[in-house]
């Protein structure tokens, strides 16, 4: 007796859950024919992107460059235009300065004579400097020292007052008092204090 062949299992007719759970694996495993998976893209696209980026920006910052020094000139030239408009007087402006300068002179009177000098002469008199007065006879010739290096004439004098003896240091004589304020400058410079004493000439 011919045993009965084996036949292989029809996915359509599936009568166990396992082999359910097999053959819907087996279904979404299984490439299908038309589609194709897509081809990865490749990095060099971006550069191009980035260049037109760039370029654009390089365009742009130059722009504002330019746009930012324009003002500047105009506002370096519009001052040299307003001075040099300034410096040109109006039609029908008329300065009165000059004018003024000629009725002032008109002011000033005429003297046909100049006044003399005071005279600082006096007749019979001559004027002495006294340059300090000391007890020791070395501190007067010290002073009278200091005056020789002045160019000035100078001389020590003796004299008794009420007991004591003085030594006077004279500077002089003068003939007017012009040549006695000169000297007595010329000591005031050297810190050297004088005294004004007149004499009457002999």
């Amino acid at each position: 007796m011919m045993a009965p062949a084996k036949h292989s299992p029809d996915p359509c007719n599936i009568d166990s859950p396992r082999e359910a759970s097999m053959a819907a694996r087996n279904t979404r495993s299984r490439p299908t024919g038309g589609r194709r998976n897509p081809a990865p893209k490749s990095g060099n696209g971006r550069i191009p992107a980035f260049a037109a980026g760039l370029g654009s920006g390089l365009v742009l910052a130059f722009a504002l460059a330019l746009i930012g020094l324009w003002p500047g000139e105009r506002k370096v030239s519009e001052p040299a235009r307003e001075t040099a408009t300034a410096a040109v007087p109006p039609a029908g402006v008329r300065f009165e300065f000059p004018d003024m300068l000629r009725d002032a002179r008109l002011l000033v009177p005429y003297v046909e004579e100049y006044l003399q000098p005071e005279q600082t002469v006096e007749e019979g008199v001559n004027y002495l400097l006294q340059a300090g007065a000391f007890r020791r006879e070395e501190d007067a010739d010290r002073r009278r020292a200091q005056i020789l290096l002045l160019d000035l004439d100078a001389r020590t004098l003796r004299v008794t007052r009420e007991g004591a003896t003085w030594h006077r240091v004279l500077v002089g004589p003068f003939p007017d008092r012009n040549r006695v304020r000169d000297a007595q400058l010329k000591l005031l410079e050297d810190r050297i204090d004088s005294i004004v004493l007149r004499s009457d000439r002999t």
